[in-house]
């Protein structure tokens, strides 16, 4: 079982590199609620639109797709290639931000751009970033109602049985080779676990491992999830479902039950983790 570095997915990179270095942090609050921001990562963007906050949103990262709205607005680069002179134009008075970007943020200080650190590595995580950029943007109740729908969202309904998942977050269709799995503590380890399923990876060292064919035969999940963070085609979902005949001896692929989860919401640990969560439920029910 080998750490997966670069080669992870990118939404999942942004949300776990370099991650647990304290709570979120920003730079010193301004008297006046911000009235120009920038996002750099996609759950932030998600984020300040669930709030009601959309039109304060000047410029956004290459990878924030959601809201439809977001299509207007100035791209700003990536994770690993952020456009600093292009935010500075912007004029921005505030920078949300993943933990793996802290360098950008100590850049955007020298231009007078304070920046707001947000941790998503956890279903805690996510729900206390929606209180912390609604304080900082001056609209704390909206942040309490926002963090009470999600909570409502995601309340434990275990399923019967105890089934044992693997949750595939990134591969090419065609091969199981360079499989990236969703392991311990983690938002994706947390919904199995509200669903009473048990994740095939929780003991792995590290988050998002990569593992190869014999690590899964000797871990034999019950079912196998393909989790994509865009939409596939029928053709694509059924290739990524054959490629597991190559394993048969897997319980689950003996079963039929390989599935695949793909849209924009999937990878993304913001306000729509509700919908993953209602997808993984229905994806586990028993003789679906």
């Amino acid at each position: 079982m080998r750490p997966r570095g670069a080669l992870l997915p990118l939404l999942l990179l942004a949300f776990c590199a370099a991650c647990r270095q304290g709570e979120e942090r920003a730079a010193p609050v301004s008297p006046a609620p911000c009235r120009r921001v920038v996002s750099l990562a996609p759950n932030l963007t998600e984020t300040f639109f669930a709030l009601g906050l959309g039109d304060r949103m000047v410029g956004v990262d290459d990878y924030s797709l959601w809201p439809p709205a977001v299509a207007k607005l100035p791209r700003l680069g990536g994770l690993f290639n952020p456009n600093l002179e292009t935010v500075v134009a912007l004029h921005p008075d505030l920078a949300l931000l993943v933990p793996s970007e802290r360098d950008l943020g100590e850049k955007l200080r020298r231009f007078h751009v304070e920046s707001l650190i947000v941790t998503n590595e956890t279903v805690a995580d996510v729900e206390r970033s929606f209180r912390t950029v609604a304080v900082r943007c001056g609209v704390p109740e909206a942040g309490e109602r926002l963090a009470a729908a999600f909570r409502d969202g995601l309340r434990p309904d275990p399923l019967p049985g105890r089934p044992k998942v693997l949750l595939s977050t990134g591969r090419s269709a065609g091969r199981l080779a360079d499989l990236v799995v969703a392991g311990p503590n983690t938002f994706l380890d947390e919904l199995l676990q509200r669903l009473g399923a048990v994740n095939a990876f929780a003991d792995a060292p590290v988050r998002y491992p990569e593992v190869g064919m014999e690590e899964i035969l000797a871990r034999a999940p019950d079912v196998v999830i393909e989790l994509r963070g865009e939409a596939l085609s029928p053709e694509v979902q059924r290739r990524l479902i054959a490629d597991w005949q190559a394993l048969p001896q897997v319980p689950a692929v003996r079963a039929g039950r390989v599935r695949v989860i793909a849209g924009l919401h999937v990878l993304t640990p913001g306000p729509r983790l509700p919908l993953l969560y209602r997808d993984l439920r229905a994806a586990l029910e028993p003789g679906r």
